[in-house]
């Protein structure tokens, strides 16, 4: 059995399933030529090109709105927010609309898409003396309860 990191493993996973099936896009900030932020998605853009891997402008209600509707349409969104902590300016879109989607369209229409985020801080960040601005008490939040609270659909 190969061994990898959670982060290749991540990466294998997405890249699998873009392969698997041509209906599977790519949304979020710094995901295509960057990377992503935690480097999760090297090698995507190179792969399977600007139209389905694509890089956002850095706003997290534009990111989900976007996957909503291409959702809608027929297509499968992999919605990366970079941190769990963002999702809470774009909640609304969340809990009160792609969780509700299909009740209020009598189950004419389904949202198969994923949001993927990073839940945690780097404990590092948090405790770092060489780094001048040190990020651990901004995204550290764990904010997965959250998202237990909203019903699935």
């Amino acid at each position: 059995m190969a061994e990898l990191t959670y982060r290749d493993a991540v990466a294998a996973g997405i890249a699998q399933e873009m392969a698997r099936d041509e209906r599977v896009v790519f949304l979020g900030e710094d995901v295509g030529a960057a990377g992503g932020v935690f480097k999760a998605t090297v090698g995507l853009l190179e792969k399977f090109g600007p139209k389905r891997v694509r890089d956002c402008p850095i706003s997290e209600q534009a990111i989900l709105g976007a996957a909503m509707g291409a959702a809608m349409t027929g297509l499968r969104p992999i919605a990366e927010i970079m941190f769990s902590d963002f999702l809470a300016v774009c909640w609304d879109i969340v809990a009160n609309e792609i969780a509700k989607v299909r009740y209020m369209t009598n189950g004419q229409i389904t949202l198969p898409l994923v949001i993927r985020t990073a839940n945690g801080g780097d404990p590092a960040s948090a405790r770092s003396t060489r780094r001048r601005w040190r990020t651990g008490r901004w995204r550290c939040r764990a904010s997965r309860w959250w998202h237990r609270l909203i019903p699935r659909t």
